[in-house]
């Protein structure tokens, strides 16, 4: 039996790797990091990350794992919150899933399979938890000039994605009671207002589409985005409308959890919301 930080046949890999490269990868300057969401559940109770250098100079990448979920700030931007210690009602899965190896040097084109090991509580309760894979990347180095002189420094730079794990156990619901909705033109572009409380026992993952239509019911502008809800999150979006005629509109927001950038199969349902507020444009 392989153990858990082995590396399967390179045929094999590959093969998994161009599989998983499909999922948007998330590119760690020279570091490439696929996929961007994994899915683990209490079956099989294992998981894995791919990371490519596609950079010319070799990368060392260390793993971690901490407990966070998508955030805003009283600005509605969007961020991870990372909580080291979360307290008992928090679902994190960060202290019992484990990545083998934790640290490795990838030398230029070379690959490398981190695989995540999940060994939960024993009588965990039904429900999804959480924890984000950190990978942190060292040894890319950038020039810097001296402004006075001719003297050229090398700076060693650190850098860092971030990528969602979900756990699942048993019987797993979502949905989301949308709590706020607010549109106004600022300057050339709409700002929207969206706040969103998440329902059941998962994260809601779901898009967007938001669309304006005039007062003969003729769609003049529309645009899709995903949304991420964890807990209740209240988030800005700012959209350019200068190509929008001035008028009276109506904004239509259609919620939906159809996701373009993860397997169907790893979305779960919800019903469907629809809102829509007035919205001048001058």
């Amino acid at each position: 039996m392989r153990p858990p930080g082995g590396v399967p046949p390179i045929p094999k890999t590959l093969a998994l790797i161009g599989a998983a490269l499909l999922l948007s990868p998330v590119l760690l300057e020279a570091i490439l990091v696929a996929p961007h969401a994994v899915f683990m559940d209490h079956r099989s109770r294992t998981g894995q990350v791919f990371l490519v250098n596609t950079g010319d100079a070799p990368e060392e990448v260390d793993i971690d794992l901490r407990f966070g979920y998508p955030d805003a700030d009283s600005n509605g931007t969007v961020f991870i919150r990372l909580i080291d210690q979360p307290d008992a009602t928090e679902p994190s899965a960060a202290s019992w899933i484990k990545a083998y190896p934790r640290r490795v040097v990838l030398n230029p084109g070379q690959r490398q399979v981190v695989r995540l090991l999940a060994r939960p509580p024993a009588e965990l309760p039904d429900g999804e938890y959480w924890t984000r894979l950190i990978a942190t990347s060292r040894g890319s180095r950038v020039a810097v000039a001296g402004a006075d002189s001719g003297i050229t420094a090398g700076l060693s730079l650190q850098l860092r994605t971030i990528i969602s794990v979900s756990y699942r156990k048993g019987a797993v619901r979502t949905g989301v009671a949308v709590t706020d909705l607010r549109a106004a033109e600022e300057g050339d572009s709409l700002v929207i207002w969206v706040g969103a409380q998440r329902e059941g026992n998962a994260a809601y993952l779901g898009t967007l589409h938001y669309e304006l239509v005039d007062a003969d019911q003729r769609p003049r502008w529309q645009v899709d985005t995903p949304l991420a809800v964890y807990h209740q999150l209240t988030r800005k979006y700012v959209f350019p409308i200068d190509s929008v005629p001035p008028g009276h509109y109506t904004l239509t927001m259609h919620l939906t959890t159809e996701r373009s950038d993860l397997d169907r199969n790893n979305v779960l349902p919800a019903p469907p919301i629809s809102r829509s507020v007035e919205v001048e444009v001058h």
